[in-house]
């Protein structure tokens, strides 16, 4: 078994995923958009040819420019952090799968929508020590469901 203080450290960086779990969503289409600022869009041409059906041709500067691009530095972080949150949004989806509606809700209020330990009780409609004890159940779960998560 870990130490009280590596226990803490994981589920300080569980309940830190779960309070980015909407910037997180919102960080891949912003960055989708980036990443498609950087490759202009590819333009294609239909061409009849003797002795052919016909064939599309992309052929310009502008093609050869975006192919360029696209394996550059920047496009590929872009991909990288893309993927990055992806997993962890995906992990978070699966993790919260596990858990029992009383706990879905104290997630959904404590860190989803960013609620205190008062409104969070108040919305479940208990006191502030069984909101306690359904968190140490939550993360108990969630410190097994989302180990390799706590390591990103």
């Amino acid at each position: 078994m870990c130490s009280t203080k590596e226990q803490k450290r994981r589920i300080e960086k569980i309940e830190n995923h779960l309070r980015k779990y909407h910037h997180y969503k919102i960080g891949i289409n912003n960055l989708k958009m980036q990443l498609d600022s950087l490759m202009p869009k590819m333009t294609a041409s239909y061409e009849l040819r003797e002795g052919s059906s016909g064939s599309f041709i992309i052929n310009s500067e502008t093609e050869q420019f975006a192919i360029d691009r696209i394996e550059s530095k920047r496009a590929l972080d872009l991909h990288e952090l893309i993927e990055r949150y992806q997993l962890i949004i995906n992990c978070v989806d699966a993790a919260l799968e596990g858990l029992d509606d009383e706990e879905l809700e104290y997630v959904e209020c404590r860190y989803l929508s960013g609620y205190s330990v008062q409104k969070t009780a108040l919305r479940m409609g208990y006191g502030e020590s069984n909101v306690f004890k359904i968190r140490t159940r939550v993360m108990e779960k969630l410190q097994h469901s989302l180990h390799g998560l706590i390591h990103l």
